[in-house]
């Protein structure tokens, strides 16, 4: 995903379109925490994560707006975004199910909630590092700086559960996520490099 994110900071048309991709993503994150365990007053650890959720989406669409300069774009792999959210989440469900013996909402909402957020501090940094816009920088620090302040109660709370069904760590999650997120990535490699044999064909090449 690395050499993805490179590619796609290479051309700030593909950077908006990326970032709104990313929004997206946050959204459907927020909406499931909403329909979930936000389906009664929920904690205030919720709440603050609901809000965190929301803001993400929020300022990542305000970034693609900005960077796209107000026009309007189509989102980035959206499709296969949305798989890879809705596949992880029915995956790691019925993962959470299995184990527990019965259906729990909460627990749910607690491993699928930590494997984005470990996904997500494997990318924001590194895109973190590498976009050549100071207002995306500033922003993701800041998303940063929140994920990782809910991150680690959820990390918690999910050894526990861990513990107390015998299992040593969350590998097993982290290997079903793996997968998802490749598949996901390498489908946004295949649609890049379409681009590329398109552009070469007219003898145009992506700004950089």
């Amino acid at each position: 995903m690395r050499e993805v994110l490179k590619k796609i900071v290479s051309d700030v048309s593909l950077e908006a379109r990326w970032l709104k991709t990313v929004s997206l993503l946050e959204y459907v994150g927020s909406r499931k925490i909403s329909k979930t365990v936000g389906q009664k007053y929920p904690s205030l650890d919720i709440l603050e994560h609901l809000n965190d959720e929301t803001r993400h989406a929020y300022a990542f669409a305000k970034l693609s707006n900005s960077l796209a300069q107000n026009q309007e774009i189509s989102s980035l792999c959206a499709e296969e975004g949305l798989h890879y959210f809705q596949t992880l989440d029915k995956s790691l469900s019925g993962w959470v199910t299995q184990l527990l013996g019965h259906e729990d909402m909460y627990a749910n909402y607690l491993f699928v909630t930590c494997a984005i957020e470990r996904r997500a501090m494997s990318l924001y940094p590194y895109y973190q590092s590498i976009t050549p816009h100071l207002f995306v920088r500033d922003e993701l620090r800041q998303v940063i700086l929140e994920e990782n302040t809910h991150r680690k109660p959820i990390e918690e709370k999910i050894s526990q559960i861990l513990r107390k069904y015998g299992r040593e760590d969350f590998s097993e999650c982290q290997a079903i996520e793996e997968k998802l997120f490749t598949e996901f990535s390498d489908k946004i490699q295949s649609y890049l490099s379409k681009i590329d044999k398109t552009l070469l064909a007219f003898g145009i090449r992506q700004s950089s």
